[in-house]
């Protein structure tokens, strides 16, 4: 029913008070997945405060993004889908120069504080080589944490900390 994209995701800085989320992310785009019954979504602008819960670890690579309710306890909240600016794919390491910049400048507008003076971390996904060719995926996709490592309950969009 839906195709399958990949995503890396990375954390912006020790600075930011990034959590160690280092992991090659892929997401379903789908409307469910049988293997664990986890939703997953279609990654739009309609995505941004979309909880996700990945649970104590995210895996080296997944094949999904867990969604979850924004009131029960997540690790993520997805607060910003960019679409990068590259006409071909222009490598692993630019992609991660445009995210930290593109999640960096919609941080503040979400929570409505500094990234450099939030309790919380923000990272990134951002497409790999295959996802760039087989799916034609261009989309940045900017994620918030709870910088201390405890689960988010409810959504962080306006919380001004």
């Amino acid at each position: 029913m839906g195709y399958r994209r990949r995503i890396v995701a990375r954390p912006i800085s020790q600075l930011i008070r990034a959590l160690s989320i280092m992991a090659i992310a892929a997401a379903a785009v789908s409307c469910s997945n049988d293997d664990e019954g986890a939703e997953v979504i279609d990654l739009t602008d309609r995505s941004i405060g979309t909880c996700l819960d990945f649970g104590d670890s995210i895996e080296a690579e997944v094949t999904e993004l867990p969604v979850v309710l924004c009131g029960e306890p997540h690790s993520h909240e997805i607060y910003a889908v960019e679409i990068t600016t590259a006409s071909s794919y222009p490598g692993f390491e630019a992609l991660e120069t445009e995210a930290q910049t593109r999640c960096l400048g919609a941080f503040e507008d979400y929570v409505l504080v500094s990234a450099f003076d939030s309790e919380l971390f923000f990272s990134w996904l951002v497409p790999t080589l295959n996802s760039w060719d087989r799916d034609d995926d261009r989309q940045i996709v900017c994620v918030i944490g709870e910088g201390n490592g405890a689960p988010l309950v409810g959504s962080v969009r306006g919380i001004a900390r």
